[in-house]
C-alpha cells in the first residue's frame, strides 16, 4: 500500500507538472487532452492514494456484474428449491455432490455447511458474517465511484486554475485573451461532465446492484435455513417469492426457468479484497 500511495503522488506530481509545460495554443486535440490528462489523471491518481488497489479493481468487477447481471433473484429462487428438491428425495450426499456444480458464493457455503453437519445455529451465525461481509464490499465499490463523482469538479477547476496561470503568465495582448480562457474552462467542463454522466450514474447503477444483492443475500440465509430443517420445496418456493415481491427490489420471474447449474446470470465474486 506505502509504494501504491508513492506512486501515486508521483503520478499527481507528473501530471500537474506536464499540465503547465505541455504547449497548448489554441483550442484542438492537445487542449482536449490536457483537460482530460488532469482531471481523469487526477481523479485516478486520488482514488489510489485513499484506496487499495485491489479494491479498485474490485469495483470493476462490480460494475461488470452490475451491467450483465439479469434475474439473479428469479435464478437463486430456483437454485434453492431444486437444492430442497435433491435434500428431500435423495440426501445429503447427493446435496453435497450439487454443491461442487454451484458458482462460489453465499449459496455455495450454506449447502457445503449442511453436507458437513454443521449446528443449526452455526450455520445461521456463519451465513450473516459472510453475507455482511459480501455486501460490505459492494458498499466499498460504490463509494469509491461516489468519490471519484467529487473528486472530478475539484479536479476540473484545479485544471482550469493551472491554465489561467499560464495564460496570465504568457499573455501579451488582450485580444487572444479569450481563446486562451475557452481553452482554460475545458478542465471545469470535463470535471462537470464526467461527474454528472460517468461517475454518479455508475455510482447510482452499483446501489441498484446492492438492493438486489441484498436481497439475493437475504433469500439465500432464509433457504438455506429451510432446507436445513427439511422444508417442503413447494413451500420455500412460495416464502422466496413472496419474500422478494415485498423487498424494495422486484425482480420478474421467468416464466421458463433453466437449468439450475447451467449457466447462472454472473458468478458470485471469489477474490477476498485485502
Amino acid at each position: 500500500m506505502v509504494v501504491q500511495i508513492v506512486f501515486s503522488l508521483f503520478l499527481s506530481i507528473g501530471i500537474f507538472l506536464l499540465a503547465f509545460n505541455l504547449e497548448v495554443g489554441k483550442m484542438g486535440l492537445g487542449s482536449n487532452l490536457n483537460a482530460l490528462m488532469i482531471v481523469l489523471g487526477g481523479t485516478f491518481s486520488a482514488t489510489l492514494i485513499a484506496y487499495p488497489w485491489k479494491r479498485v479493481v474490485w469495483t470493476a468487477h462490480v460494475l461488470k456484474r452490475a451491467f450483465t447481471s439479469l434475474n439473479e433473484v428469479d435464478w437463486t429462487i430456483d437454485a434453492v428449491v431444486t437444492l430442497a428438491r435433491t435434500y428431500r428425495k435423495k440426501g445429503i450426499r447427493s446435496l453435497e455432490q450439487m454443491a461442487e456444480e454451484i458458482p462460489h458464493g453465499l449459496l455455495k457455503t450454506g449447502v457445503e455447511l449442511i453436507a458437513y453437519n454443521y449446528p443449526r445455529d452455526k450455520v445461521e451465525q456463519i451465513l450473516q458474517k459472510e453475507a455482511q461481509m459480501s455486501y460490505g464490499r459492494y458498499e466499498t465499490a460504490y463509494k469509491i465511484l461516489y468519490n471519484m463523482a467529487r473528486l472530478a469538479p475539484a479536479l476540473g477547476l484545479t485544471g482550469t486554475i493551472v491554465n489561467l496561470i499560464r495564460v496570465f503568465g504568457h499573455i501579451n495582448d488582450s485580444q487572444s485573451l479569450i481563446g486562451y480562457m475557452a481553452i482554460a474552462l475545458l478542465s471545469t467542463f470535463y470535471g462537470v461532465v464526467l461527474a454528472n454522466l460517468c461517475f454518479v450514474p455508475l455510482s447510482n447503477k452499483v446501489r441498484e446492484f446492492m438492493d438486489q444483492e441484498q436481497v439475493r443475500l437475504e433469500l439465500i440465509q432464509e433457504g438455506i435455513l429451510d432446507i436445513f430443517d427439511g422444508e417442503n420445496p413447494k413451500a420455500i418456493e412460495y416464502k422466496l417469492e413472496t419474500l422478494s415481491s415485498q423487498s424494495f427490489f422486484k425482480p420478474s420471474l421467468n416464466p421458463s426457468r433453466a437449468r439450475l447449474f447451467a449457466v447462472s446470470p454472473s458468478k458470485e465474486a471469489t477474490s477476498v479484497m485485502s
